[in-house]
């Protein structure tokens, strides 16, 4: 993977968050077929009685299940940022919770008789690839930072959100409706006088080598999460940590990687960055080259670059809050009509 420059600004990740007509990383959204994606790594505890935990009309969901749903969506980083303590029953209840999601949805797909040929998993990797400019090496590799095992169990994974992508089109994207009026309230809202806001960041870059293993992946987030406490105690400066730690260029700059706006970072390290006071160090951030700790030092209004794709950026954001929304709605409307039991865990 690119391990030189400023590692920001390389665009997607391998998949974005819940969004139509894409897949998505474990973890950041339900998934929708009974098949699982290989988790990152271990399985249920020796000993421990596989029992039913839930079920969705004749399909049982055993807690063996729940756990490896758990540690698929749980990946190198969020591993590290959680490791202090808590988050394991919150954790097991949300895979729960995404199971049951899955079979119910799976169920809708059927009703509607829907399919996803090799051919569309083929373009949706082919498109990973040359939205980021990576090699097949790069796409392995960034395959198994988000903790799938190999390229097939991502190709699993990506069939049957691209499955889901079907059904919520029909069910739900059809309900999505955004006015002019909406969009150019937004608009008023964030850029006032036409301007635009942007931050002064920097950051401490820990990226991974290609051909890394789950357990080198492992070791890298965790690191990060200890320069991550030691920037937020003070120990050392976050200069002085940049300086020791970073891996690109911006090291030997204490971390400076300049100023930006929004549309410019991807979008982990965007919503972070945006949402730090100045001078907060943030959690451990994920992007698809690595690990990262943000620092905003300051920000600034500037002139607006160009007014209607700001606007099409707003349409997009607001279309998308519309429609995870809707999906929240419609997996309880599921849950409503259909036959689910679900034990304590």
């Amino acid at each position: 993977m690119r391990s030189a420059g400023i590692v920001l600004a390389l665009g997607v990740l391998l998949a974005p968050g819940l969004s139509r007509g894409q897949a998505v990383a474990p973890g950041t959204a339900p998934a929708t077929s009974a098949a699982k994606a290989t988790p990152a790594a271990g399985t249920s505890p020796v000993g421990d009685f596989d029992r039913v935990v839930a079920s969705v009309g004749t399909e049982a969901i055993t807690l063996s299940e729940v756990r490896e749903r758990a540690k698929s969506a749980r990946n190198a980083v969020a591993e590290a940022v959680t490791s202090s303590g808590g988050g394991q029953g919150d954790s097991l209840k949300a895979a729960l919770d995404d199971l049951v999601a899955e079979r119910l949805v799976l169920a809708e797909a059927r009703k509607l008789n829907l399919d996803v040929p090799e051919s569309d998993v083929d373009k949706h990797v082919t498109g990973i690839k040359e939205q980021n400019g990576w090699s097949e090496e790069d796409f392995i590799s960034a395959v198994k930072m988000l903790g799938f095992n190999d390229v097939k169990a991502y190709r699993d994974h990506a069939r049957r959100e691209l499955l889901k992508s079907q059904v919520l089109r029909v069910k739900v994207g059809s309900k999505v409706r955004i006015t002019d009026r909406e969009v150019d309230e937004e608009f008023a809202r964030r850029h006032a006088g036409n301007t635009d806001e942007e931050v002064h960041l920097w950051h401490i870059a820990l990226l991974v080598p290609d051909n890394a293993s789950i357990e080198q992946i492992d070791v890298l987030a965790r690191k990060a999460r200890e320069i991550q406490a030691a920037a937020s105690a003070g120990t050392k400066t976050f200069e002085e940590l940049a300086k020791e730690f970073g891996m690109d260029g911006s090291a030997q700059r204490g971390g400076d990687v300049g100023w930006f706006t929004k549309g410019k970072l991807q979008a982990a390290l965007e919503n972070t960055a945006f949402a730090l006071r100045d001078n907060e160090i943030s959690p451990v951030v994920q992007s698809s080259v690595g690990f990262h700790v943000l620092r905003v030092t300051e920000r600034r209004r500037v002139p607006l670059a160009d007014v209607e794709e700001a606007k099409r950026r707003i349409k997009y954001e607001l279309s998308e809050a519309a429609f995870a929304r809707l999906y929240v709605e419609y997996v309880k409307e599921l849950k409503a009509s259909g036959r689910v039991i679900v034990r304590p865990l």
